[in-house]
């Protein structure tokens, strides 16, 4: 008889383009179907990356996304204050959530921060619950309520920590050491990115000139650095070092920021290009990559630009220090206006040092292991449904 496959709810509140969202996918596309049946559930069925979803995994949707809404101003409103109701509803009421679990699930899984109190919450209370901690806690006192978290990881079964620092940052922060916890790093693929970096695209022609081009991926959003380096661009250019920014991303903060570089008449050197399917042939094409980011777990776009060859300029926050190597492929700075300008500034001064830091990044890429982490995750799924953590 062929032994009875696990059963796995994976939870995620929507499939907008992000680091978790790209993680997830991968996770769902790429680990072996042989002996895990796959389900995930969605709040919002909406975002960019709702199509790529695999065809082998069974979807639960609580809510339509906005693609789906009418386009008449009226009812869309109507829409979405219904939509709003029946999710606080399965929120306050939990048990009423057990009419959307089509069976039942050996674990589940909370695959970001808003996903540990749906987990916690599960009507199935004999379920084998894990935490996949893809944030970092460096500046939580500052800006989210870290211990009340602290206190639901401490509830799940089994935590995947996404960098060793992350995990260290807990037990050093919190003075919580889980010990039914792993690290699990996120995986890229090479020959995938390298392949994707050669497609053509409408406006890249434009930007390949010899100005000296920064590009950075990331959501338009407080705590991701682009406003401070809106400042350090500005200070750069009117120093007289000329060079080029560009952002692919979109958040609340786009607008704003794209409105400051027109107000500043650098709208042409400051480029915020939004969201880009497709990001790869505009890192491919630039010579720095940079990340001025106040809090990151462990960014898939960092591999990714090491894998094309292109070195990397970022703060040292959560698991960065373990994808970069400082001086070799790339340079780590602090999340202050005055160190990111001086590395900046020392780059754009000094060619040969930028010539050394390629050199390193187009050799990075062997730094990156892939099918060793799929195999870390199904003997994870596989140990938490037989052991408990």
């Amino acid at each position: 008889m062929k032994p009875q496959k696990i059963k796995i709810l994976f939870r995620i509140r929507a499939l907008e383009m992000g680091g978790i969202q790209k993680v997830l996918i991968d996770v769902l596309t790429h680990v072996p179907k042989n002996n895990f049946d796959i389900t995930l559930m969605v709040n919002y069925f909406q975002g960019e990356l709702r199509s790529e979803i695999p065809d082998d995994i069974k979807i639960i949707k609580l809510a339509r996304g906005k693609e789906d809404f009418s386009s008449f101003v009226p009812i869309q409103k109507i829409q979405l204050v219904f939509r709003r109701l029946k999710l606080m509803l399965l929120h306050r009421f939990s048990f009423l959530s057990q009419l959307y679990y089509h069976q039942k699930y050996d674990i589940e899984i909370a695959f970001g921060k808003p996903e540990l109190e749906m987990v916690l919450n599960s009507p199935q209370k004999k379920s084998k619950k894990i935490a996949w901690v893809h944030w970092e806690f460096s500046h939580e006192p500052e800006l989210n309520r870290s211990q009340s978290v602290i206190n639901q990881l401490q509830k799940f079964d089994h935590i995947v920590f996404c960098s060793e620092n992350v995990r260290e940052q807990v037990k050093t922060m919190y003075g919580a050491e889980f010990n039914n916890s792993s690290v699990i790093h996120n995986v890229i693929h090479p020959k995938a990115i390298i392949q994707k970096s050669k497609e053509n695209t409408g406006d890249i022609k434009k930007f390949n000139d010899e100005l000296f081009t920064f590009v950075s991926v990331g959501r338009v959003k407080n705590g991701k650095g682009y406003p401070l380096l809106f400042n350090i661009h500005k200070d750069l250019w009117n120093k007289g070092l000329k060079h080029r920014i560009l952002i692919i991303g979109d958040g609340d903060k786009f607008d704003e920021l794209s409105q400051l570089a027109v107000a500043h008449e650098l709208e042409n050197s400051f480029v915020l290009l939004g969201n880009k399917n497709n990001p790869f042939p505009y890192m491919k094409n630039a010579d720095f990559f940079i990340l001025p980011t106040q809090s990151e777990a462990y960014p898939l776009s960092v591999k990714e630009a090491l894998v094309l060859g292109i070195p990397v300029l970022a703060t040292d926050t959560g698991g960065i220090s373990e994808i970069i190597s400082d001086g070799t492929d790339g340079m780590l700075m602090k999340y202050e206006e005055e160190d990111i300008g001086n590395k900046m500034e020392m780059l754009l001064k000094n060619p040969e040092l930028v010539k050394t830091l390629k050199y390193g990044a187009e050799k990075a890429k062997d730094k990156f292991e892939i099918d060793e982490i799929y195999k870390q995750i199904e003997n994870l799924l596989t140990f938490v449904c037989n052991n408990g953590n």
